[in-house]
């Protein structure tokens, strides 16, 4: 499953990253340790791969995260206003942008340049983004929030076992020209479990930060993650 998930971010920004993503079994790296890249090895390339018995060190936090045919244990790397860095022992990154999906590489499907920014109503998000395998390209959604009942993945109902947990999705309300590309039909909204429910209407915009996500690239290919 290794290269299940890869991105190479902006050099100039990210530069320690992917130097540590290279060197990942010396001990010079900036922010992760040997101990932290060992528990993701071992995590990553365990027979069963129970990252449940996988030893944690207490000094960073982790995230699970599964796509159809793979899984794997990141840790977060950097962390800025808006944008998290998830990676694992063999340099395969997650970005998310507060609880949303940023550029992916290396999967089945993948998405790409993708911009968030307020909707025209409070709970509301307008998504422009690539899906290259699919063939769609400047595509612009919008998406909508609205309170929903738990998915009955293995994976959310180890999130919300964990931590009691109030449910959300972001359905695509609309497409630019009110036409669904056809790649694209029957596509399941995104989920996200909050560790408290959200007051009456909170802007999509000013969401905390999820305890569980998951985000369809296409009808049958979804991202889902868990931070612990």
């Amino acid at each position: 499953m290794w290269n299940w998930l890869r991105y190479w971010p902006d050099q100039r920004l990210f530069l320690p990253l992917i130097l540590c993503a290279v060197a990942t079994f010396t001990t010079a790296c900036t922010g992760l340790n040997q101990a932290a890249f060992s528990s993701l090895k071992a995590a990553y390339q365990g027979p069963n791969r129970n990252f449940d018995a996988v030893p944690r060190n207490s000094a960073y936090q982790y995230m699970q995260v599964e796509v159809p045919g793979a899984a794997s244990l990141t840790v977060l790397g950097y962390q800025y206003p808006s944008l998290q860095v998830w990676y694992a022992a063999k340099g395969e990154v997650v970005r998310l942008q507060g609880n949303r999906l940023l550029d992916t590489t290396g999967l089945n499907v993948n998405l790409a340049n993708v911009q968030y920014t307020r909707g025209s109503q409070a709970q509301q998000t307008v998504m422009r983004f690539d899906v290259p395998e699919l063939g769609l390209f400047n595509v612009q959604a919008t998406l909508q929030l609205q309170p929903t009942a738990p998915p009955k993945s293995n994976l959310a109902k180890q999130a919300s076992a964990a931590k009691g947990l109030y449910w959300y999705s972001e359905t695509f309300d609309r497409f630019t020209g009110n036409t669904v590309p056809a790649a694209l039909k029957g596509l399941p909204p995104a989920v996200y479990g909050f560790a408290q429910a959200l007051p009456e209407g909170t802007p999509a915009s000013e969401l905390p930060l999820a305890v569980y996500g998951k985000q369809c690239l296409a009808p049958t290919y979804c991202l889902e993650w868990h931070r612990q």
